[in-house]
């Protein structure tokens, strides 16, 4: 039995002294043996001692499964680091530490180690800012960070402001001050959500750890309970991450997927170009492909050249949120009310209005304190902000005309709606229907999916990912207008006779 199976064991009975509601309070979730093992297992360091950090270490099954590895591969010396400031669980952290410590004497082998109680991100903010030399000192950096959402002004934040724009997570701090403490060529190797690999929030982090690292290897999980066990619930798409700490140009990254819970010796594995991956941008961000289709269709994406508001158009997001607007909200239509339009108006291509569902008020005062809530009426391409998991595409849109709502003066979109629209001038129809036709295709639906693995499409990136130029829109979106139906084929059609010499839809 190894290390990890022993802590494991261990962190077992632990599970059963804390409630669930205390652990999520502080962001604590632990790792199973079959990831910690996985992760160990992505560890290539060599030679005779190594020197590990562990941040936010839990009961040490990280350490345990990392010296469990390096033993395999002719490591004899172990120097650890674990930073833990959770009291109740450092007195089971130094007992399977020294239990470890006193196996490897029996086999020749030798551990130092220090449980450090005290703040991660603080006890290194000098590393941080270069005030003190104690930045790259460690071999190995192993961690499942505590996933929790912190002011921009905790402690934390402050701290680390270079990388922090917007809503600071813990999880992405641990991230970049790991590999700040890394040494030249070392590696590092994380269990995170996926949620830094785009969006606006993560941007300055993407920028810095993606020049200070290269990623080697990514892992993906299709169930989402498979980061912490059944005795979690975790609600993030979630990656296994190495890295290595080295300016050196990477040439590929291997991507594995788990098609279900810890079924880790199943899974699908795929050799990228590194540059498919990791595009080297304004946006820096980090895409998924798991397949040959999936590289073909960012290769085909990713040859346009421009975006949306390069092209003169804009996504907004919805003003208004439900709850805070009860007093404005209206079931029937009056002369002082206006459109209130929700996801469910979609109707194949177009909004249909009005549709009512009970609790859902289809109507807005039109009144001077819902004035920040109003859209003017024209033309525009809606689109849906969250779709279910269950769902198979995560961009579903619809087209609003001008006249669709020839009765008022103005709308409100709800705020689980995007909506595309011209930044000078009128949406021209044939625009409207060749933006739904790439929206609705399989190609951009497949690239946005390995862009972002959460449900939600935000404005952020829709307007950062690639289009075509605007005569090719106002083309495809010419042939669009002789059909009746324009379904996914029918779209992917369209795009195939206006790029593809060869229909990539074929090969999908």
């Amino acid at each position: 039995m190894g290390f990890a199976e022993i802590v494991q064991m261990e962190t077992e009975k632990y599970l059963l002294t804390v409630p669930k509601v205390e652990r999520k309070t502080i962001g604590q979730f632990f790792t199973p043996v079959p990831i910690a093992e996985y992760m160990g297992a992505l560890l290539q360091s060599r030679g005779n001692a190594v020197h590990i950090l562990d941040p936010g270490a839990g009961s040490g099954i990280l350490t345990a499964s990392a010296i469990d590895h390096l033993v395999e591969q002719g490591v004899r010396r172990f120097e650890v680091d674990l930073y833990e400031n959770n009291a109740t669980i450092i007195p089971l952290l130094k007992a399977n530490m020294q239990f470890i410590k006193e196996r490897l004497l029996c086999f020749g082998g030798a551990l130092s180690y220090r449980v450090i109680e005290k703040n991660f991100i603080e006890e290194n903010q000098f590393a941080w800012t270069g005030m003190v030399a104690t930045a790259g000192r460690y071999d190995i950096v192993i961690s499942n960070p505590p996933y929790k959402k912190i002011s921009k002004g905790s402690l934390e934040a402050s701290v680390m402001r270079d990388v922090v724009y917007g809503q600071p997570n813990l999880y992405f701090l641990f991230m970049a001050m790991g590999a700040k403490l890394l040494k030249e060529g070392g590696e590092l190797v994380y269990i995170v959500p996926r949620s830094f690999s785009s969006g606006l929030y993560f941007s300055a982090f993407r920028k810095w750890f993606l020049s200070e690292m290269r990623i080697t290897n990514l892992h993906l999980f299709v169930s989402r309970e498979a980061v912490s066990g059944k005795q979690d619930s975790v609600l993030q798409e979630t990656v296994i991450l190495r890295a290595v700490k080295t300016r050196t140009k990477q040439s590929a990254i291997e991507i594995t997927e788990s098609k279900d819970e810890f079924c880790l010796d199943t899974t699908s594995r795929y050799t990228v170009d590194y540059e498919t991956c990791v595009r080297d941008d304004e946006n820096s961000f980090l895409y998924f492909p798991t397949s040959m289709e999936d590289s073909r269709t960012l290769s085909f994406v990713n040859n346009w050249t421009a975006n949306l508001p390069k092209l003169g158009f804009r996504v907004k997001t919805g003003q208004l949120v439900d709850f805070r607007e009860r007093e404005w909200m209206c079931q029937n239509s009056a002369s002082d009310t206006i459109p209130l339009l929700w996801s469910f108006n979609f109707r194949g291509a177009r909004i249909q209005f009005p549709v009512h569902v009970s609790g859902k008020p289809q109507y807005l005062k039109d009144c001077l304190s819902t004035k920040r809530l109003q859209m003017s009426r024209g033309n525009y391409v809606l689109l849906k902000r969250f779709t279910s998991k269950e769902e198979r595409r995560r961009l579903q849109c619809a087209l609003l005309f001008d006249d669709d709502l020839s009765d008022f003066r103005c709308l409100c979109a709800e705020n689980h709606l995007n909506y595309i629209s011209k930044i000078n001038g009128t949406m021209q129809h044939e625009e409207m229907y060749g933006l739904f036709v790439l929206l609705n295709s399989s190609y951009l639906d497949r690239y946005f999916r390995m862009l972002n693995g959460s449900t939600q499409v935000n404005a952020t990136e829709m307007n950062a990912i690639p289009f075509p130029q605007m005569q090719s829109i106002r083309e495809m979106g010419g042939r669009a207008m002789q059909y009746a139906d324009l379904d996914e084929s029918v779209c992917d059609s369209i795009v195939d006779a206006q790029f593809a010499p060869q229909p990539l839809s074929k090969v999908m």
